[in-house]
């Protein structure tokens, strides 16, 4: 019964969300849930990933990191590296490419 009630205020609020932003966007309804939806779920996936980081709130001397934070956190470090090769390599391209 907690469950069900739980899960009825969840998408009662995320409905009244959607609705507002529906509203003020003109956006079509459903959009717009699928939007807040998505934003409140990503929203907690986020913080639950920097609660049990290093430091968090679940983990404040660093002893017990979890294993997909510590493989989150090499694929943040790579994606940032692939990223910033990327943009060095337009700005040369931008640079050099038209000489």
């Amino acid at each position: 019964m907690k469950r069900v009630l739980r899960t009825s205020v969840w998408l009662l609020a995320v409905a009244l969300l959607a609705a507002g932003l529906s509203a003020l966007s003109h956006l079509s309804y459903w959009w717009a849930f699928l939007i807040v939806a998505g934003a409140i779920l990503i929203n907690g996936w986020v913080a639950t990933l920097e609660d049990d980081l290093p430091g968090g709130f679940n983990n404040p001397d660093g002893t017990q990191t979890p294993r997909y934070a510590v493989i989150v956190g090499w694929v943040v470090r790579t994606l940032g590296i692939i990223l910033g090769i990327m943009v060095l390599a337009g700005l040369g391209l931008y640079l050099f490419g038209s000489r």
